[in-house]
Formats: C-alpha cells, sequence, structure tokens
C-alpha cells in the first residue's frame, strides 16, 4: 500500500505541475520622461495593476535607463548618464531604480505609477513629484532620498544600464530574455490580453 500511496503522489505531482501556466518574465526598458513609456505606464500597465487580482501571474520588471549613455569617471569614481531628455530624465531614471531597489520590485509598481501619473503636474520636477507620491511615507521618501544622493544610487543606475542590452526604441518589451515584436505590440496594446489570454477567469477570480 505505501509503494501504490507513493506513485498516486508522484503521479500527482507530475499532472498538477503540468497544468501550472508558466510565468512569463517580462522586461520593460523605459525611460522617466518618454512620452511612449508614460503611455504604456499609464494605460495598460496601469489597467493590469489595478484590475488583475493575481499579479503574480506574470513577473514585470521595470529597468529605467533606455536610450543613456554611461562613462565612468576616474576623478570621482562615479558614472555619469547623458540621456534623451536631457538632465531631468536621468534623475527621473535615478529616483525610479531607487525606488525599485529600496521597495522591491513588485512594490515600486505604485511609485513609478505615481510618478509617471503626476510629473506632468508638477511640471516635470521630480523632487516635488516624489514628495507628493510619499507624502504618507517619510520613511521611505527619506530612503529613496538617501539613495538618490549617494555612490549606492549611482552603482544602481549603472546596473541598470547593464541590463539594458542593445535596442532600437523605448518602451523595449524583453520576454522570458527574448524581444519579439509580435509580443512587444501585445503587451503595450494591453497587458492583461497577453498575460490572462481569452480566458481571464484565472486573472479576476
Amino acid at each position: 500500500m505505501k509503494i501504490i500511496f507513493i506513485i498516486i503522489s508522484v503521479l500527482y505531482l507530475i499532472s498538477f505541475s503540468s497544468e501550472q501556466k508558466h510565468v512569463p518574465k517580462i522586461q520593460v526598458y523605459i525611460e522617466s520622461l518618454c512620452p511612449d513609456c508614460y503611455n504604456f505606464i499609464v494605460g495598460p500597465f496601469k489597467d493590469f495593476y489595478e484590475k488583475v487580482k493575481h499579479p503574480n501571474l506574470a513577473q514585470i520588471e521595470f529597468i529605467p535607463y533606455g536610450n543613456a549613455k554611461e562613462e565612468y569617471n576616474t576623478q570621482t569614481k562615479k558614472w555619469e548618464f547623458t540621456c534623451q531628455h536631457g538632465e531631468p530624465e536621468c534623475y527621473g531614471n535615478l529616483i525610479e531604480t531607487c525606488a525599485i531597489q529600496k521597495m522591491g520590485r513588485v512594490n515600486s509598481y505604485s511609485a513609478i505609477l505615481c510618478l509617471e501619473s503626476n510629473i506632468e503636474k508638477y511640471e516635470f520636477n521630480f523632487d516635488q513629484t516624489l514628495e507628493f507620491c510619499f507624502k504618507e511615507d517619510q520613511t521611505t521618501l527619506n530612503e529613496i532620498k538617501n539613495c538618490v544622493s549617494s555612490d549606492i544610487g549611482n552603482l544602481y543606475e549603472h546596473q541598470m544600464a547593464q541590463k539594458t542590452e542593445s535596442h532600437f526604441w523605448v518602451p523595449w518589451v524583453v520576454v522570458d530574455g527574448v524581444h519579439d515584436i509580435d509580443a512587444e505590440n501585445q503587451i503595450l496594446t494591453s497587458l492583461i490580453d497577453y498575460v490572462c489570454g481569452d480566458d481571464k477567469s484565472k486573472c479576476y477570480n
């Protein structure tokens, strides 16, 4: 009986694991002042974040760097960044990077959403926007501020640069390590449809 029980248990585990849906790892290369990145974050991503009750159905990672360039300054021993939309964008990238590092990948979604949703209202002043987004959480606000002004924050942004592989535009979407234009278009149009497919019950129930 014991052998039979073990065999049944093994068969059940095999069957159970085979039914588990693959969780895609979706990396999105973004820039803090990129209009198309903004459209994705406050559009399809916001819909997914607010409506889907099982956000772990996709492992979404934002990489705030995009088309920036970096150069190591041997005198200051820091990385210096230049960005497509100027110095404010580099600063915004750093703030979003520090939010990811201090809050964690998933918890930082709300911060990135808030920053992107309100930056125009604050006339593209990231300091004021950051203050607004964390007015109820001074502890995290101070952690992000300290990160932004520190050597470790500079290193974190360099790490984002290293994660950013060759690309032609932003947002640039990589799924499970591969850039596929069809998958990218689907994700940028409706992240919910891409992750949930035709059967939305697994996402909403």
